[in-house]
């Protein structure tokens, strides 16, 4: 559905976005992550044709993305981390604005739809310039589905909402992927991403160091399993005995656990479960840790970009 090939963007002697590549899949929900200056709205823009890339192309259903062609517009929607709405329009006014300028047939319909979706429908005919942050953002949301686009990219799109309202962006994303809608979302939100992303790719100083399925960067950024044991016996006196193991590199207490680096194979890890409680160690809870995105980020933020 997305490709980028060999994407490069200067500005002067600055390098906003290196040599990057990347492959997005129909039906995708992709994350972006990466820290302010890291290239994560160039890349965007670039996607949508609002900014042209000092060298390299973007590929949207296999076709070179041509900003000028009325068809390319009408399959991508895209929502800025900073977007301006018309204060002096209704709330419906401003979405029969854009349905007009797509040409959307049954538009009433379709923004009756809309305001549905995005909770607005007793603010419709409020002015835009009396709606809260939240409202607004779901507004620019809306707006954003209006033309029923196959791609949406939303930069930042949680920002300024309040949790219920996250929760619904979050089932409204994942009710369009099931659509085979694909999305590219960009958050600092690390947790929420996680909830709704399939895939992620992770930027620093213009550079995608890492892409992919979660738990494949898992298995690449993290050599050695990480396993969580909680214990009512002597932790001290546990994580010494867990060291002694096989296939354990190390074991230290970490927030009330004994997280253990085990190198061995999953069918290894029921074996030194038994191991444990024949010691006489008394166990509540014995897993595999999954790191979470907020530890890839963390550890990959260390790294050396080349």
């Amino acid at each position: 559905m997305i490709r980028l090939e060999s994407i490069r963007k200067e500005y002067d002697d600055l390098i906003a976005v290196k040599n990057l590549n990347l492959t997005i899949n129909k039906g995708d929900i992709f994350g972006l992550i990466g820290p302010n200056g890291a290239g994560k709205t160039t890349t965007m823009k670039i996607m949508v044709g609002l900014l042209e890339p000092t060298q390299g192309q973007v590929y949207l259903n296999d076709q070179p993305i041509n900003k000028d062609d009325a068809a390319f517009r009408k399959i991508i929607g895209y929502m800025p981390d900073f977007f301006s709405l018309y204060d002096e329009l209704k709330t419906w006014e401003y979405l029969d604005f854009f349905a007009r300028a797509y040409k959307i047939p049954n538009r009433q319909n379709r923004i009756d739809e809309m305001l549905n979706l995005t909770d607005l429908t007793g603010k419709r005919n409020d002015l835009v310039a009396n709606l809260s942050r939240g409202m607004k953002q779901r507004l620019a949301i809306g707006k954003t589905l209006l033309h029923d686009p196959e791609i949406l990219v939303l930069d930042e799109p949680a920002a300024g909402l309040d949790p219920t309202a996250r929760i619904q962006l979050r089932d409204i994303i994942k009710k369009l992927a099931a659509q085979g809608k694909t999305t590219f979302i960009s958050s600092h939100i690390l947790t929420e991403l996680s909830d709704i992303c399939n895939t992620i790719g992770i930027m620093q100083k213009a550079v995608m160091v890492e892409s992919g399925k979660i738990d494949d960067i898992i298995s690449r950024v993290y050599a050695k399993k990480v396993l969580r044991l909680d214990t009512l016996s002597d932790k001290s006196m546990a994580a010494a005995f867990v060291k002694t193991m096989e296939s354990v590199e190390d074991a230290f207490i970490k927030d009330n656990f004994i997280e253990i680096l085990f190198s061995g194979n999953r069918e290894q890890i029921p074996i030194l479960h038994k191991k444990l409680v024949g010691q006489g160690i008394e166990v509540v809870s014995f897993y595999e840790y999954r790191q979470n995105l907020e530890e890839i980020f963390m550890s990959l933020s260390v790294k050396e970009v080349s």
